[in-house]
């Protein structure tokens, strides 16, 4: 039969805002107060007894250092997946250092990209798998973009 696992989403700090700025990422606050936010949440879904957490949507490595210091002593297993814009988080920090921070992480089990161009996730796949030797995991949007003014998705699906 199939496996089946249910994951718990931890998604980024820019979503509470509603502004957008999870698109951006940095937020102009440090690790620990990403982390001080992060943790209540963490440990809500962990108690829910999660088959993994998937921390995703993550727009800048200062946030993914942040939710992997909440998830540490959980006993969870957790993927890390960015969203992405051309080759570099959505704070413009390269992806290779950005998927380095899960590299020796033996709580991440995959990593990879979402919330992204379709056209972004090729490389970033196999980045990710060659940086981190790690499973990859990866679901770009439809191709329409948000429009964090109008609120709504814009264009078309690609």
């Amino acid at each position: 039969g199939r496996e089946v696992w249910v994951a718990a989403s931890v998604g980024p700090y820019g979503a509470m805002l509603a502004d957008g700025s999870e698109y951006r990422g940095r937020y102009g606050l440090p690790v620990r107060e990403l982390e001080r936010f992060h943790r209540p949440r963490v440990e809500a879904l962990v108690a829910a007894a999660p088959d993994v957490l998937a921390l995703e949507t993550v727009p800048d490595t200062d946030e993914a250092e942040a939710l992997l210091r909440a998830v540490e002593g959980t006993g969870t297993p957790v993927w890390l997946s960015y969203t992405v814009a051309g080759g570099r988080t959505r704070a413009g920090q390269p992806l290779d250092a950005a998927f380095a921070l899960a590299a020796g992480n033996d709580q991440v089990i995959a990593v990879g990209v979402n919330c992204c161009e379709p056209r972004d996730a090729d490389a970033a796949v196999e980045l990710a798998a060659s940086v981190t030797g790690k499973p990859v995991v990866v679901y770009p949007n439809s191709g329409e973009r948000w429009d964090a003014e109008g609120r709504r998705w814009r264009g078309g699906a690609t």
